[in-house]
C-alpha cells in the first residue's frame, strides 16, 4: 500500500503542468491584494490592514488593500470570487459574508461556491450600544424604554443582512421588543450616525465601536459574549443583563478564488497564522476588541457551516430580506 500510495502521489505531482509548479514554487514574487468589502473604518478594513502589512513584512511585497464596498460586502467578494486562483488576491471576510448572506442572496451563494477558506484570523464579540445622550444605563432600562413605544424607535446596521442587522434582530426578539431597521454602508456611516442619535440602537463590534465607546460618545449596555471581555470588564454579559443564554459573536477571516493550489494555500495559512502571533500586528488586533486566534482551512469551512446552519432558523423566523 506505501508503494503504491507513493506511486499516485508521483503520478499526481507530474500531472500538474510544469508552469503551475513553477508558480507554486515561485509565490509570491509580485503584490498581494486584500479586498476588504466593506469602507475604511470597520473591523473588516481594519483587519485587512493588518494582513496586508503583515504580508510585506513577510514577503518583501507591498500588500495592497483595496475597499471594494456595496451591498452589505456582496460587491467585494464577487470581486474577488471572479480573481484568478494564484494567490494574489485574497478576501477578508467574516461570519455574517459568507454564513449568513449565502442565505439571503443568490449573488452571494454563487460567489460563495467559488471561493475557499484560507484561515481565521480571530474572533469578536459584538456590543449592545446606544448614543451617549440616550436616557438609559443598563439594557433593561434600554428594553423598557423601547417597549413603551413598540416600532417607534431605529436601529442601525453596516448593511442590510450583515452581522449587526442580524444580531440587533436577535437581541429584539430575545428581549420582546420591537424596532425597526436602518442600513448603512459600513460601519463608519453606522457608527456616525449613532453617536448623532439618529438611530438609538446597535449591535457593533468591538474594532469600530471601541474609540467611541472609550471617548464616551457611545455607551455599551452589554456584551453579546459568553463572559466579559478583558477589554470592556465592567460591561455585563446579555445573559448578565436579563437575556439567558444568549450569544452572538463574529469571526473574521481569509478567502481566496477556489482553485489555488494546495500548496500556496498552505504558505498562506502558515503566515496568517505568523501574523497574528507577531507582538505589535496582534497587539494592534487587541486593542480593538479581536481576540486572535488561527485554524486550518478545513476547521474554517466547517465553522462556516455550523453558523450557516444557525442562523439560517433566524433569518426565516424574521423574515429577513435584503433591502
Amino acid at each position: 500500500m506505501p508503494t503504491r500510495r507513493a506511486a499516485v502521489l508521483s503520478l499526481a505531482a507530474m500531472s500538474i503542468p510544469p508552469h503551475l509548479r513553477a508558480q507554486e514554487n515561485d509565490f509570491p514574487n509580485r503584490p498581494i491584494r486584500v479586498i476588504a468589502p466593506f469602507p475604511p473604518g470597520g473591523a473588516t478594513d481594519l483587519t485587512a490592514r493588518v494582513i496586508a502589512e503583515g504580508l510585506r513584512r513577510a514577503w518583501k511585497q507591498p500588500g495592497i488593500v483595496e475597499n471594494r464596498a456595496g451591498a452589505s460586502g456582496i460587491i467585494g467578494a464577487v470581486a474577488a470570487s471572479n480573481s484568478p486562483p494564484d494567490g494574489y488576491t485574497l478576501l477578508l471576510g467574516s461570519m455574517s459574508l459568507h454564513a449568513i448572506l449565502p442565505i439571503l442572496d443568490s449573488k452571494m451563494g454563487e460567489a460563495q461556491k467559488r471561493l475557499a477558506p484560507i484561515g481565521l484570523i480571530g474572533t469578536t464579540p459584538s456590543y449592545v450600544l446606544v448614543p451617549a445622550s440616550l436616557p438609559v444605563s443598563t439594557l433593561g432600562e434600554l428594553i423598557a424604554y423601547v417597549r413603551a413605544n413598540p416600532g417607534k424607535y431605529p436601529y442601525g446596521s453596516a448593511g442590510s443582512g450583515a452581522s449587526q442587522h442580524i444580531f440587533s434582530e436577535q437581541v429584539c426578539r430575545a428581549a420582546g421588543i420591537k424596532m425597526f431597521h436602518v442600513p448603512y454602508k459600513g460601519s463608519g456611516a453606522l457608527m456616525t450616525d449613532l453617536i448623532a442619535g439618529r438611530v438609538i440602537m446597535t449591535a457593533e463590534q468591538g474594532p469600530a465601536a471601541m474609540p467611541h465607546i472609550l471617548s464616551g460618545r457611545i455607551k455599551p449596555l452589554a456584551v453579546l459574549s459568553k463572559q466579559r471581555t478583558h477589554v470592556l470588564p465592567n460591561v455585563p454579559t446579555a445573559a448578565e443583563a436579563g437575556l439567558p443564554g444568549f450569544e452572538a459573536t463574529i469571526w473574521l477571516s481569509v478567502f481566496a478564488p477556489a482553485g489555488v493550489p494546495s500548496p500556496i494555500v498552505s504558505k498562506l495559512n502558515a503566515e496568517m497564522a505568523r501574523i497574528v502571533a507577531q507582538p505589535d500586528l496582534r497587539a494592534q488586533l487587541t486593542a480593538v476588541g479581536i481576540d486572535p486566534e488561527t485554524e486550518s482551512p478545513h476547521a474554517l469551512a466547517e465553522r462556516t457551516r455550523r453558523d450557516a446552519q444557525k442562523y439560517a432558523e433566524l433569518i426565516r423566523a424574521a423574515d429577513i430580506r435584503l433591502e
